[in-house]
Order: C-alpha cells, then sequence, then structure tokens
C-alpha cells in the first residue's frame, strides 16, 4: 500500500492553526462573587456546563506564558491554553491576575539570620513582603537558578527568590554563601 503525503505550507498550516484555534471560541472564563475561576463551555446542541477551575503553570520557570492548564477540583484538566497572547485582552487579564496571586514568591532582600536547629535551618530574613521566618530541611540547599538568582524552598513547600544575590549586603552574602553548594 502507497502512502500519500500532502504537503502544507507553513502559511496554510498557520491558518489553518489560527480558524480552529483563535476563532472558534467554544468557552470562556470568569470570576464568581466568591472570587473562584469558573470555565464556562458551550456544547454543540446549544448546552452551557460551567465547571470552577484552578490555574496550573506547566513550565512557570521557562515559559510562564505558555501552556496554562485549567483543572477541575479533583485535578483534572478541563482545557490546555497553549499561550495567553492567543486570547483576548479580558481573559488574557484574569489569568495573569490569577497567576500572579497564585504564584507570590517573596523576594529576599537580606538575611537576619540562619540558625540550626537538629535537622532544620531556620531563616530569618528580610523580603518584599516584609519581615519572614521558615525552616528549610537540612537536606533542602538553596539553589542556584540558570540567570544567578537563588530559590529557596521551605519545609511547607513555600518557594522564596533571591534576586541578583551578589547585590546582598556583607551579612546576607556571608550567611547565605555557607548554603549554597
Amino acid at each position: 500500500m502507497k502512502e500519500v503525503v500532502d504537503t502544507v505550507s507553513f502559511d496554510e498550516l498557520s491558518e489553518s492553526w489560527q480558524k480552529n484555534h483563535l476563532e472558534k471560541k467554544d468557552w470562556n472564563l470568569y470570576r464568581r462573587a466568591d472570587g473562584r475561576l469558573v470555565l464556562r463551555r458551550e456544547s454543540g446542541n446549544g448546552e452551557t456546563a460551567e465547571t470552577p477551575v484552578q490555574l496550573a503553570c506547566c513550565f512557570p520557570w521557562t515559559h510562564p506564558q505558555e501552556f496554562i492548564s485549567l483543572r477541575d477540583d479533583k485535578g483534572r484538566e478541563q482545557k490546555l491554553i497553549e499561550n495567553l497572547q492567543q486570547l483576548d485582552t479580558p481573559t488574557r487579564e484574569l489569568i495573569e491576575d490569577e497567576l500572579a496571586e497564585r504564584n507570590f514568591m517573596p523576594r529576599i532582600t537580606g538575611i537576619e539570620a540562619i540558625t540550626d536547629e537538629i535537622e532544620l535551618f531556620h531563616w530569618k530574613v528580610i523580603a518584599n513582603a516584609g519581615p519572614r521566618n521558615f525552616l528549610t530541611r537540612r537536606s533542602d540547599h538553596p539553589r542556584k537558578l540558570a540567570n544567578g538568582d537563588v530559590l529557596i524552598k521551605d519545609v511547607s513547600n513555600d518557594l522564596y527568590l533571591i534576586p541578583n544575590p551578589k547585590g546582598l549586603d556583607a551579612k546576607s552574602l556571608k550567611l547565605l554563601w555557607v548554603y549554597l553548594d
């Protein structure tokens, strides 16, 4: 049996993709009075289904504007948004606001103390959101990111970022240096 392969130009593919993904929007997103995001979908027979959703950014560090998963309360994906730039402005702004709120990450601007407490380290820091105290496991060292920033995960899985650690004051840098690999 001989296979027939059609060749399609990039422009044709792009036009087809846009027609299927941009023009046919059978869903919308809105915020209820209680603050939850709700995905409203229209089925082919004119019925409307509404599902409360939470957002999950599939690649928050490398592609924060792409591959946003809308998940129901049981964690099942209801919709995958490939790129926020493809959305209309109100929907995009709603998603960006929700992601900013969900992904709040204090930025550490100073380290006052790091004390050893048996299997944990107790951090006393100054962050852009005010003074913070948190614990890290002895085995969870701060992680240096590719851009030079430092990421710290506490025992509650909350994340703290130290942007440009070389910009810290001398005392903070000396305390941090001991815990970096």
